[in-house]
């Protein structure tokens, strides 16, 4: 059976160019979310887009590398939202390090949360698009090489596990509160329960290098 292709054709290097694709992008994005991924099609994002489908497929050969590359760009931005606030300035002690990892993970996903609903619940995994959508993976070694840095005297294999159980714990729930009750994401309760839920577990890490 031959593979579903999932790379774009080529990449656009004119600036002109580099605007109809984040057109295409951001209309495929509209589709995706007022239609569901089962009934998005070339033609409608094309429409939408206001392009020629002729235009959309000198980039992308099909659907699936058209959302292999929206949810890219959606990750590359989740991720920036993280670095910005994992950069900031805090103290080592344990209540800062874990309000700051929540804070990034919960960040990471008022990022066009409906459209992370989408891409999460239903776009399949399939060539480029499992990687891009590997959302957890990216988020867990950002944890671990923050909380490396912070917490240098913690052995490597505890920091991974860690990383782990934060990423997991963070992501559980703010996937949750997305899909269900974002009105809790929204008014900062989610992140008060993780923080009283996190906080005692990685100051025992802290502590007693292990949990």
């Amino acid at each position: 059976m031959r593979a579903t292709a999932t790379k774009p054709r080529k990449i656009p290097v004119q600036a002109r160019s580099r605007r109809m694709v984040a057109t295409i992008l951001q209309a495929t994005a509209q589709v995706l979310m007022s239609h569901g991924y089962d009934r998005t099609t070339t033609n409608l994002v094309a429409e939408k887009a206001g392009v020629s489908i002729g235009s959309l497929y000198e980039y992308f050969p099909n659907k699936e590398a058209l959302v292999a590359a929206l949810a890219a760009a959606h990750v590359e931005e989740l991720m920036a939202r993280v670095d910005a606030v994992l950069s900031l300035p805090g103290d080592e002690t344990p209540k800062s390090i874990v309000a700051g990892l929540i804070r990034a993970g919960l960040d990471a996903h008022r990022v066009d949360p409906a459209l992370h609903k989408v891409l999460v619940e239903q776009v399949p995994r399939i060539g480029d698009l499992a990687a891009s959508l590997d959302i957890s993976s990216v988020l867990q070694r950002r944890i671990e090489a923050d909380l490396g840095r912070r917490a240098p005297h913690l052995p490597h294999a505890q920091v991974r596990i860690t990383a782990l159980v934060l990423e997991t714990c963070i992501e559980a729930l703010s996937h949750r509160a997305v899909v269900e009750t974002p009105n809790w994401l929204e008014t900062g309760a989610i992140e008060r329960e993780a923080l009283r839920l996190l906080e005692p577990y990685i100051e025992r890490v802290l502590t007693s290098g292990q949990a």
